[in-house]
């Protein structure tokens, strides 16, 4: 009786700690019987991602371990706003989550109404990981290089156009970053996800464009598109003989964007605690980070505990990144 009031007592204390965040409802649904049927979990973005990738892989592993179907939702529009809105009304019982990138945070400064709020609307699970993008090229470009790209913006302010998955996209504040970096002008086109962006630049549509590994491979692959440069500090582990865009000219660029898990605000903390840690076996796992690499992330697990203390850092990270960027809400 002692080590029940003391266990009780532990995790009380834990939701406390957490401002209430992981809330322990007495009604709700013990963590050891849950899950017990099907966990939907939304995608606020097109399929084809390397957030897509990353958390298929995941899920299959956590589905065969609790022998219970983990379904992918994509909800895709507006930069992640209507698929993030949908998961935010879902019921906060562990059968509905969400898994998102950066848009979730940047959505908040380059769009004029939000239905959510990033710090109340949802409760952390995990994060598992930075992915770097490249910049491509149509296969037959003119730009053999990111020194001729910029060359040729600054002689011809507003004839360079780029495309993107959507306003406030990490395609958006990538290429915005450029702009700002190089004191460029260049042309916006924003197309209805990430896919669709990498496509068009491959036609020839626009000029050039940032697109995550897994999304721009098949397009390289096929003799579509040209990479000129990764956008991490570092060199991307895919492609290590490729240049960053700051070694490539442009001292001080660096980009990458994040893949995070959340539940529903009000979702019991022990289903939030057990879904983090099960992701969390799974991403420090070896054959995740094999395949983390050969889509150009870098497996950077963080617990429910960590992120929640981290989300409120991670938003003002975000708004900042905006702020330099240079992009604009449209």
């Amino acid at each position: 009786m002692q080590r029940r009031s003391l266990i009780v007592s532990g995790l009380c204390g834990l939701a406390s700690l957490w401002g209430g965040a992981l809330p322990l409802h007495a009604h709700a649904q013990p963590a050891a019987t849950w899950p017990e049927h099907t966990i939907t979990l939304i995608q606020p973005y097109a399929p084809g991602t390397a957030t897509d990738a990353s958390s298929r892989f995941i899920a299959q592993k956590i589905s065969e371990r609790w022998k219970v179907p983990l379904v992918m939702d994509h909800r895709a529009g507006a930069n992640g706003l209507i698929g993030t809105e949908v998961a935010a009304r879902a019921a906060p019982d562990g059968y509905t989550m969400m898994i998102t990138s950066t848009g979730y945070f940047t959505n908040e400064a380059m769009m004029r109404r939000i239905g959510y709020d990033p710090l109340k609307s949802f409760v952390p699970v995990a994060k598992v990981g930075a992915v770097q993008l490249l910049l491509v090229v149509p296969a037959n470009s003119r730009f053999a290089s990111v020194k001729e790209l910029v060359a040729f913006a600054k002689a011809n302010p507003d004839k360079l156009a780029y495309a993107s998955g959507g306003s406030g996209s990490s395609q958006h504040l990538s290429a915005s970053m450029l702009s700002t970096l190089t004191g460029t002008r260049l042309l916006h086109v924003p197309y209805k996800g990430q896919v669709a962006a990498a496509v068009g630049t491959s036609t020839g549509e626009v000029d050039f464009s940032f697109a995550a590994i897994t999304t721009a491979r098949p397009l390289v692959d096929a003799g579509k598109l040209k990479i000129l440069a990764a956008s991490g500090a570092q060199r991307s582990a895919s492609y290590p003989d490729l240049p960053t865009v700051a070694e490539a000219g442009v001292p001080g660029y660096a980009y990458v964007a994040n893949t995070f898990f959340f539940a529903p605000a009000g979702t019991p903390g022990a289903v939030v605690a057990k879904m983090s840690d099960a992701i969390g076996d799974v991403a420090r796992s070896t054959p995740y980070r094999d395949f983390a690499k050969s889509i150009g992330m870098e497996p950077e697990f963080t617990g429910y505990a960590g992120w929640q203390k981290s989300i409120a850092s991670e938003r003002g990270h975000w708004l900042q990144v905006v702020r330099d960027s240079g992009a604009k809400a449209e």
